[in-house]
């Protein structure tokens, strides 16, 4: 896990030595009686360190900037919250394929994508070059990313390519973050796709670099500055210089904002050192140890929800229902049939599985069964497997045990967490907070101003008319925000099967909807999910 690179990571801050090259192991500390009388070296002087460290940044500061993307900053939350992807930082925009180096054929296409609507021109360019995969990546990858500062194009981008459009080539390598999977295609059921070493079907998401030979990944245009913040648990980073080797930001621990020197390995960021005194190093260490909890739970949050997606839990509907109205309705029938251990049950002449076939349990969900389930996954309380003791093997949290009476409903799961201000903080939305998701630049601007109301590990609940005439309500779990902005990006919720999506993918299909309340589990919550320092 990220996380468990902290200590390491955070030498720096704590006074150690800090120089341009890696970071020394700490000493270990012995048990022995001493051999020597020689007297302990000197501790390193902070403040020789923070000027040390000031000198550096004085130095990156006078070096030319780096151009990065302003068309992709300007219109980054509405990126983020349309097109499913990374929250990136560019050193420079990636470049559309020149005339010069395209096939003279593909040129009359390059020039009409160019005056066509955005949007609906991916899908364009994916007709004409069905089939053609050569072709299709020259015009619609911009050195090898899935990239647009067009909101529009950008959503096309992920909800109508796919990396089998792309591609024909028997393996493939594809850099998301930092980090670099080899794919594999494979045909299954008659269904081609490429999939990593576990079986895992990829997938293409916005700022996602993909190239048929890992050589071709090198010198990125991106910098990974997500899986710093979780290493180091910044909240928010403003930056004030980017070049090719190194950023210059102030980070934000809590309530204290910290100079720092970021230097890159490829999309890798580390932290080279804060231009901070004393008070403000302990300060940072002071949040950072307070927030470790949490850090921690998240990481365990979110491989509950890996899980969940995984394993494609069945939202609870039965089959062929036309509507919303016995939602919920399966959830009972299958726990009879998995506490007698049977494999199946039958509702109104439909049969449904109890486990998958690997004997993983598969509990119907409606939405607030998926955020309930996976902090109570988080903590080790779950369902046991085919051929062990039926039931729930119950871990460091369980809800059930906070007498909640209604755990399935939005409206109810509600009251519940205001009546219980012990475990949940919540916050409605009302009046003018209630923007319709259909005026979306307003729906995403409030978002960026509620940054810090809206957060990782929030359920934040929508409601509103769809499209039957009738008020909806929905749960959502947030999983990430950009460490740029604070916007809260990605989001998990169970809606036909749990799903990893963006505002945009929940909200569009009932674009009256609004936000409606967000319930924040409390400290006490996070430490139950907390699985311990490694």
């Amino acid at each position: 896990m990220r996380w468990a690179l902290l200590p390491t990571v955070l030498l720096p801050l704590l006074g150690l030595a800090c120089d341009r090259g890696p970071l020394p192991a700490p000493a270990l500390a012995s048990t022995a009686a001493p051999t020597s009388s020689a007297p302990a070296p000197a501790a390193p002087n902070v403040e020789d360190e923070a000027n040390a460290c000031r000198r550096r940044v004085a130095e990156v500061l006078a070096s030319p900037a780096a151009p990065g993307a302003p068309a992709f900053d300007a219109a980054r939350i509405e990126i983020l919250g349309r097109a499913r992807g990374e929250p990136l930082v560019f050193v420079r925009e990636p470049a559309p394929t020149p005339e010069d180096a395209l096939d003279a054929r593909l040129v009359p296409s390059a020039r009409l994508f160019a005056k066509e609507r955005p949007g609906g021109r991916v899908g364009g360019l994916r007709k004409r070059h069905r089939g053609d995969p050569r072709a299709l990546r020259a015009l619609v990858l911009r050195e090898g990313y899935a990239y647009s500062s067009d909101p529009e194009d950008a959503l096309a981008l992920v909800t109508q390519i796919t990396l089998t459009d792309l591609f024909d080539e028997p393996r493939i390598h594809l850099l998301r973050g930092h980090e670099i999977r080899a794919l594999d295609r494979v045909e299954l059921r008659r269904e081609i796709r490429y999939q990593d070493a576990a079986g895992k079907p990829a997938d293409l998401l916005f700022g996602d670099r993909v190239a048929v030979t890992e050589a071709e990944l090198e010198r990125p245009l991106h910098r990974d500055l997500a899986a710093l913040a979780d290493e180091i648990g910044f909240e928010r980073a403003r930056l004030r210089h980017t070049t090719e080797s190194a950023i210059v930001a102030d980070l934000r621990f809590g309530e204290t904002s910290a100079a720092a020197l970021l230097r890159a390995d490829g999309a890798r960021l580390s932290l080279e050192c804060l231009a901070e005194d004393r008070p403000v190093r302990e300060a940072v260490r002071a949040f950072q140890d307070k927030t470790a909890q949490k850090r921690r739970a998240m990481q365990a949050i979110r491989q509950a929800v890996s899980h969940a997606v995984d394993e494609a839990l069945p939202f609870d509907r039965p089959d062929a229902e036309p509507d919303h109205f016995r939602d919920g309705t399966l959830r009972p029938q299958w726990m009879t049939a998995y506490l007698q251990g049977r494999d199946s049950f039958s509702f109104e002449d439909k049969r449904y599985a109890v486990f998958d076939s690997t004997g993983r349990p598969r509990p119907p969900e409606v939405c607030v069964d998926f955020v309930l389930d996976t902090y109570e996954r988080a903590a080790g309380t779950w369902y046991r497997a085919r051929g062990d003791k039926p039931g729930r093997a119950v871990g460091r949290l369980d809800f059930d045990a906070s007498g909640i009476k209604n755990r399935r409903g939005v409206i109810s799961f509600g009251e519940f967490a205001e009546a219980q201000p012990e475990l949940f903080e919540v916050r409605r939305f009302r009046g003018e907070e209630r923007i319709p998701f259909g005026e979306r630049s307003r729906f995403f601007a409030e978002l960026r101003d509620f940054a810090d109301e809206v957060r990782p590990g929030d359920i934040v609940s929508i409601q509103g008319e769809k499209r039957d005439k009738h008020i909806h309500q929905h749960a959502i779990f947030v999983e990430r925000a950009d460490p740029v902005t604070g916007f809260p990006f990605g989001l998990a919720d169970q809606m036909k099967r749990p799903r990893r999506r963006t505002w945009e993918g929940i909200m569009a299909e009932a674009p009256k909807r609004s936000l409606f309340y967000r319930a924040r589990p409390r400290d006490d919550v996070f430490a139950k999910i907390d699985p311990g320092a490694p």
